[in-house]
């Protein structure tokens, strides 16, 4: 867990987004220190998703601003907010039936491809060593995220933790400073979710990677997750460590109702 010197990777700052009359955030503020992995958590509709389109440029703000390492990134096109060191997953799977784990995980090194005509022809000289070490980054990732086995198999064919886990070896091989990992261990069974916190953990731990996860499940929240933000409607209704948060009235009304609450 970082402490208050700790710079911060991501910094948010009064976010607004409508869509027509609807308004899916409104004054969110947000940091993440270097290092962190943060939790972004909120009943359906209460705009986790937003927010991380938000911060990738898919949906720039309509208000306030966003700074990545000290950059203010606000309405930055998202292929340029990939090349400053952000990867992403989604919520559903992103991966390309047909080709095989291997081909999906190349496909992650795409941002640090320069391809064009002359570099083909000179292929010996100029593209040669780029393919070389782009394919050395992506045999590691292989051996760290344990998919040896499945290297060669087409991924609509692997069970669903081991697609979880090809798309998180795709973005790792990105090299991202700042990774965002939206529900990560949908569908997966008590030991699958097991395994990719392992995985989340040893990317912060061995990898530097700083984490912002939107998750579901509280127990990976609270296992895992140095601090934590809640949605609700929109609205920031706590932040803090994960524990605290959860016992929060506020947060057990959102989740629970307000019966619930009161109980």
């Amino acid at each position: 867990m970082s402490d208050i010197s700790t710079p911060h990777v991501l910094e948010c700052k009064g976010i607004e987004r409508r869509f027509g009359g609807l308004v899916a955030l409104t004054g969110v503020d947000m940091h993440i220190a270097k290092g962190e992995i943060f939790g972004l958590v909120g009943p359906n509709g209460s705009g986790k998703t937003t927010m991380t389109n938000a911060i990738t440029g898919f949906f720039p703000p309509q208000k306030g601003q966003i700074l990545l390492n000290g950059r203010n990134i606000t309405g930055l096109a998202p292929h340029k907010v990939a090349r400053l060191g952000v990867a992403r997953t989604f919520q559903n799977l992103a991966l390309f039936n047909g080709m095989t784990v291997l081909d999906n995980i190349l496909l992650g090194r795409h941002v640090h491809m320069h391809p064009s005509v002359w570099r083909t022809m000179l292929y010996p000289w100029a593209a040669r060593p780029e393919e070389t070490t782009n394919r050395e980054i992506v045999e590691e990732v292989i051996d760290f995220m344990q998919l040896e086995s499945v290297r060669g198999e087409h991924v609509e064919s692997i069970p669903l933790g081991l697609k979880k886990r090809v798309e998180l070896a795709r973005a790792l091989v990105a090299q991202p400073d700042f990774l965002i990992l939206d529900e990560p261990m949908a569908g997966m069974n008590q030991e699958e979710k097991e395994y990719m916190a392992r995985f989340i953990l040893d990317a912060r731990d061995e990898r530097g990677v700083t984490v912002l996860i939107i998750e579901h499940h509280m127990d990976i929240i609270t296992g895992i997750c140095d601090r934590m933000l809640v949605l609700s409607y929109g609205e920031l209704i706590g932040t803090g460590i994960p524990r605290e948060v959860m016992a929060d009235p506020r947060v057990v009304k959102a989740y629970l109702g307000s019966a619930h609450a009161a109980a």
